[in-house]
């Protein structure tokens, strides 16, 4: 699996009175992972969550291709396909949930005759010239034009992930992703302030392995996955640092 000593910050604005997250100030490694669970193979998500604890029905298609006898598989199929599928995105270079294993460098070949049919699979059939596939080729990501990638490397941005490093995010409760400015700040303190009940405080928490498994779980089947995974009774001791904050005066 992914290594276990991994972690991410991420700081919370919590309303102290209901024990329930408002808001919070995330950094490029934080936002990187959340979006990194959409490229996430349907297979993964389920092997990660575990099939019995998934909603609906497809924790039991799950465990009906792990018991399904491979003789009944076409040629050149796995079980391990569809019970483990690679993740091949160029653009995860260090996932949180994923091991090495699970991520692939995915390979192409051409038909060395034709030139008109590529495929990932080695000794593949030309469905055009029936020619066997065995020359490798290179697979070339859309990358930045010269100019633009000069300016990167020497912003540092050029670092893989989606989105870019410089910039500070807020996320809600729900898992909405923006960009934080100062406009966006001074009105979420004014909209706070503006509710006599509310008694803010700051968390400062560790995201690992196991709370983003935690996180892709609530995910799926929460409007406030946030406050259920670093809100529950067994995270308030782990909170790296809180202090409440008077916004009334």
């Amino acid at each position: 699996m992914a290594d276990l000593n991994s972690k991410i910050t991420l700081k919370l604005l919590i309303d102290a009175r209901s024990d329930k997250v408002l808001v919070g100030e995330a950094g490029k490694d934080f936002v990187d992972f959340m979006f990194s669970l959409l490229t996430l193979p349907l297979g993964c998500i389920i092997k990660l969550l575990s099939p019995s604890t998934m909603i609906g029905s497809i924790g039991k298609l799950y465990q009906s291709v792990e018991n399904l006898n491979e003789i009944y598989l076409v040629a050149n199929r796995e079980k391990s396909s569809l019970l483990q599928p690679k993740l091949s995105t160029p653009y995860v270079t260090n996932h949180l949930l994923l091991d090495t294993e699970t991520s692939v460098e995915l390979r192409y070949y051409i038909c060395n005759y034709c030139n008109r049919r590529i495929t990932t699979v080695k000794n593949t059939l030309c469905p055009n010239c029936k020619q066997v596939m065995v020359t490798e080729t290179a697979f070339v990501v859309p990358s930045y034009s010269t100019s633009c990638a000069t300016r990167a490397e020497n912003t540092g941005e050029n670092v893989g992930g989606f989105v870019k490093g410089v910039v500070t995010y807020m996320i809600t409760d729900d898992l909405e992703v923006t960009p934080m400015s100062a406009i966006s700040s001074i009105t979420l303190i004014h909209r706070f302030s503006m509710k006599k009940d509310v008694q803010l405080m700051e968390k400062v928490v560790t995201v690992g392995m196991e709370e983003g498994i935690a996180l892709l779980k609530a995910s799926l089947d929460s409007s406030t996955p946030l406050t259920d995974v670093f809100c529950s009774p067994k995270k308030k001791a782990k909170a790296t640092s809180s202090s409440t904050v008077d916004l009334m005066t």
